[in-house]
C-alpha cells in the first residue's frame, strides 16, 4: 500500500497569505489536525464502488513540524519577496506549494509585491511523506487488530520499510537551523577527506563499487544504522552522485533517470509526467573529487548540497518533454533531441545493450532515458556554493 500521489490540502490566497504568520496562516488553521482516508484505487472502477483501506487521524510529529514550518516560511518568503511565480515543489520537503488548476498556466493569481501573475499553487503534503503515515498506520498495534494483519506480515513490512530518523529530537537544531542547515554542517567536517578515511574513521563497511555507494556514506555518516534515511524518504529526496575530475571542475558524465515509458508518455500531460515530477522533486548532490589514481576509495568528499530546478528552467525543460512525445506518437526513435542542440537536457540510450521496450506501435525499441546536461548540473553546483 503505496500512496498514488501527494495530498492536496487548500488553495493558497498570495494576497492573503502574506499577512499571516505560521500559526495564522490558511495552511495551519485548516490542517492541523486531519481526518484522513486512504481508499484503494482501481483503474477504471466507479469511486463509489472503491474500498477504504484505512481511516485514521493524525497530528503532525514534533520533528515533522519542525520541517513543516520551515517548508511554510519558505513558501512564506517567497511571496514576500514578490517571487509566488517561482515556486516550485522542489523548493521545500514535506510542506509543498502544487500547482492546482486544469492546465498550467490557464489559472492564474495576483501576488503582493510584484505586477507579475502567478500560477494558482495549493498547499500538499507530499507522497513520500503520506507514505510515512500509511506505513506508520500499518505498523500500529490497534491498527493493525482491525486490519487483522499476521505477525509475520507486520515483520515483514518492518523489515521492507524500515527508516531512521537522523533527527532524533528537535533539540538536534542548533538555533534558527533548518533541515537542509543541519545535514550539511554533521557532513562538513568530512569534507576534503577520502572515501577510505571516511570508512576508518567511522569504523563502518561499505563496498565503493556499488550502486547507492554514495547514499551509504551519507548514511554512516549521519549515524543512521537502518537501510533508509527517514526524512529524505519522507521528502521524496533524489540523491545523485557527482563526480569532478582529479584536476579541474569537470563532469564528464550526464545525469540520467528511469527509462521514458513510450506507453505511457503519449497519454500523459506536462504536469502529471514521470520526468516532470522527477525534475520538481528535491535533489540531494553528493559531489565527489576523483583521484589521480583512479581507485574508487582515493575519491575525496568535496561537498553535499540540496538542489531543486528553478522554475525558469522547468519551463525550458518542458520544451523538450512536449517534443519527445510528439515523435513518441509519430514512432520517430532515433530523431530525438541531443545533448549538443538542448542547454538544460536532452535524450539518448541507457542500460544493457541489446535490451527493448514496447512502443505505442506496438514496435520494440532500444529503451531510452532524458538527462540532464552535465555543464548545467556542474553551473548548478557551482552557483550553490556560491
Amino acid at each position: 500500500m503505496s500512496s498514488k500521489e501527494r495530498l492536496v490540502l487548500n488553495i493558497i490566497n498570495y494576497i492573503e497569505e502574506a499577512e499571516k504568520t505560521f500559526e495564522l496562516s490558511s495552511f495551519w488553521i485548516k490542517n492541523k489536525f486531519l481526518l484522513l482516508m486512504f481508499y484503494l484505487h482501481e483503474s477504471g472502477a466507479n469511486p463509489v464502488d472503491m474500498l477504504f483501506k484505512l481511516i485514521r487521524t493524525w497530528k503532525f510529529p514534533d520533528e515533522d513540524l519542525k520541517i513543516i514550518k520551515d517548508d511554510w516560511n519558505k513558501i512564506h518568503s517567497m511571496i514576500l519577496a514578490g517571487k509566488a511565480d517561482e515556486l516550485t515543489e522542489g523548493v521545500t520537503f514535506y510542506l509543498s506549494a502544487c500547482m492546482k488548476g486544469s492546465k498550467a498556466g490557464e489559472e492564474m493569481r495576483k501576488q503582493p509585491f510584484s505586477e507579475r501573475l502567478a500560477q494558482q499553487r495549493a498547499y500538499s503534503l507530499k507522497s513520500g511523506y503520506i507514505n510515512k503515515i500509511i506505513l506508520e498506520s500499518y505498523l500500529d498495534a490497534s491498527i493493525c487488530q482491525q486490519l487483522k494483519l499476521s505477525p509475520k506480515r507486520i515483520e515483514s513490512l518492518q523489515k521492507k520499510y524500515s527508516a531512521e530518523r537522523v533527527v532524533k529530537s528537535v533539540k538536534a537544531y542548533q538555533p534558527g537551523e533548518t533541515f537542509e542547515q543541519l545535514i550539511e554542517r554533521k557532513i562538513k567536517p568530512y569534507y576534503g577527506k577520502t572515501v577510505d578515511d571516511i570508512i576508518k574513521k567511522l569504523q563502518v563497511q561499505l563496498n565503493p563499487s556499488s550502486k547507492d555507494f554514495a547514499y551509504h556514506v551519507c548514511r554512516a555518516i549521519l549515524g543512521v544504522t537502518s537501510k533508509r534515511i527517514q526524512e529524505f524518504d519522507n521528502a521524496g529526496i533524489l540523491l545523485k552522485t557527482i563526480a569532478l575530475e582529479a584536476n579541474r571542475d569537470y563532469i564528464v558524465e550526464s545525469m540520467s533517470f528511469p527509462y521514458i515509458r513510450f506507453v505511457d508518455i503519449v497519454n500523459q500531460e506536462w504536469e502529471d509526467s514521470d520526468w516532470y515530477h522527477s525534475l520538481t522533486s528535491k535533489f540531494f548532490f553528493v559531489v565527489f573529487r576523483k583521484s589521480f589514481d583512479g581507485i574508487r576509495q582515493n575519491m575525496t568528499l568535496e561537498k553535499v548540497l540540496f538542489w531543486n530546478m528553478p522554475s525558469k528552467d522547468l519551463v525550458i525543460a518542458e520544451r523538450l518533454w512536449n517534443d519527445t512525445k510528439e515523435k513518441v506518437i509519430k514512432g520517430e526513435y532515433d530523431s530525438f533531441i541531443t545533448t549538443k542542440s538542448h542547454p538544460i537536457c536532452h535524450v539518448r540510450p541507457h542500460g544493457t545493450k541489446g535490451q527493448t521496450v514496447e512502443t505505442p506501435q506496438g514496435m520494440k525499441v532500444q529503451p531510452k532515458c532524458f538527462w540532464l546536461n552535465n555543464d548545467y548540473i556542474l553551473n548548478a553546483v557551482k552557483k550553490k556554493s556560491r
